[in-house]
């Protein structure tokens, strides 16, 4: 098979990636009859992922959650602050607490098991497995900070911002625009 020269094929050397793949397809024809990943399969990017929130935070706060959410959202509205500038000041007043507070370690925890426990039960019970797996490496994620808070507490008492850099990354985690 030495004196077979190799087949024409173009180096995929310095091509970008999609160029790579067209060249892949082109050198494989049985390749050709898969299809192309759904556009929906892609990863999304931190800055997609909280530019996502941001605006599911917007719609979240126009729609009227029950009479309690409901009669908060009218009196905000009628001290004439906007609904997300109210939110931004309760970010901005948890992040102080966390930073500067006496329980920060439980609120932190909260932050971290309020909304993935209400998710985590609502994903058990559908029949899609996908789900399951996103929420059981969420978890796992979590026992492992719960685990390094619960070994070092000595040493976490000089870092001040740990709590709040812990709660960003779980949120982070569980948001379901970053996943």
């Amino acid at each position: 098979m030495s004196g077979v020269p190799p087949p024409n094929i173009p180096s995929a050397r310095g091509a970008t990636p999609s160029a790579a793949a067209a060249l892949a397809v082109a050198a494989a024809p049985h390749l050709r009859s898969q299809s192309p990943r759904p556009a929906l399969d892609r990863r999304v990017t931190p800055v997609e992922g909280v530019l996502a929130a941001q605006s599911d935070m917007h719609n979240f706060l126009g729609q009227s959650h029950g009479p309690l959410f409901d009669a908060a959202m009218k009196y905000i509205d009628a001290a004439g602050i906007q609904r997300d500038q109210m939110s931004y000041i309760v970010f901005a007043l948890a992040a102080a607490y966390l930073v500067f507070g006496s329980a920060a370690r439980l609120l932190c925890n909260l932050i971290g098991f309020g909304y993935p426990t209400y998710a985590s039960v609502k994903a058990i019970r559908t029949k899609d497995t996908d789900d399951d797996t996103v929420w059981l490496i969420y978890w796992t994620c979590f026992a492992v900070l719960y685990l390094c808070d619960f070994f070092s507490e000595a040493i976490l008492s000089f870092f001040p911002f740990y709590y709040i850099l812990k709660a960003c990354f779980l949120v982070y985690l569980y948001l379901p625009q970053t996943q």
